[in-house]
């Protein structure tokens, strides 16, 4: 254990040493890192509030469907108990006048899960409940079922693409600390390569490298993080309090984190060639 923490503590030495003599490179590689970790975080600020635009109109969805006057109050609470099985609310609207227009008696339905709208009018339109629905407004149901699928389909896209850009910019911080780690293991070959002449363990030759690279990786987080948050503050057309407390709750923990393995993993894929094989002065 006292070996341990001899060579922790002198791996955070040196690691930390390493970042403050390579200055340029350092705050290059914390530079761009912070600048992919800012724009994940735009990525995730426009699918939070797309997804909670699509939520709100999603909470307004809803369709009027007209029952007979003399429907079957049977047959009225099996369809009722069966579109209980999906996240629908439905109010049963009486006969009423109005400006002279007599309404019928009406079922309003409103969607809590728009994916859930094909299903809810396949069992309206079952013949079984002709005793309960008057007639089908088909056009109504056209209408109503394009502007649901232009909602999911924009949903669906901004889900895409936000997967996409988060594995894009992954790859774009794991290439960087590769690259940055291929510069300072360039310039740090010797060292290495005495380390192995003299016997060093492995372990002993890369937990410096991987801590310079853990410190760049969480440096670089926490500096998008600090530079997003102050852009935040000063935006007016996004709900930024909003915005802030999701990528508080769910974000930017896991971006300090991942920030920290993708700094680690980059480091360990370039100094991994140097502790094994034959050494290429």
């Amino acid at each position: 254990m006292k070996n341990w923490k001899s060579l922790l503590f002198r791996s955070f030495r040196e690691g930390s040493t390493q970042v403050w003599r390579n200055k340029f490179l350092s705050s290059t590689t914390i530079l761009l890192g912070g600048l992919i970790i800012f724009l994940l975080n735009a990525v995730f600020s426009i699918e939070y509030f797309a997804d909670l635009s699509l939520k709100n109109l999603e909470s307004r969805a809803d369709f009027l469907v007209t029952i007979r006057e003399d429907y079957d109050a049977f047959e009225l609470d099996a369809l009722k108990n069966e579109l209980g099985m999906y996240q629908t609310k439905i109010d049963i609207l009486p006969s009423e006048s109005m400006e002279g227009f007599i309404a019928p008696p009406r079922m309003h339905i409103q969607f809590a899960n728009l994916r859930e709208v094909g299903s809810v009018f396949e069992v309206l339109k079952k013949p079984r409940y002709t005793t309960v629905i008057s007639e089908w407004d088909g056009d109504g149901e056209r209408d109503f079922v394009t502007i649901i699928d232009k909602l999911l389909h924009i949903r669906d896209g901004v889900e895409r693409a936000g997967l996409f850009l988060v594995i894009l910019f992954l790859a774009g911080g794991t290439l960087l600390m590769v690259n940055t780690f291929r510069i300072v293991l360039f310039t740090r070959r010797e060292e290495v390569y005495i380390a192995r002449l003299v016997g060093a363990e492995r372990i002993f030759i890369a937990l410096p490298f991987l801590v310079e690279g853990l410190i760049l990786g969480l440096a670089s987080g926490i500096f998008g993080i600090l530079g997003f948050v102050g852009l935040l503050r000063e935006m007016t057309l996004l709900p930024s309090g909003e915005i802030f407390v999701e990528l508080w709750n769910n974000v930017f923990e896991w971006e300090i984190l991942l920030s920290g393995v993708v700094g680690v993993g980059g480091a360990w894929i370039s100094v991994r060639k140097y502790l094994r094989g034959k050494f290429e002065q």
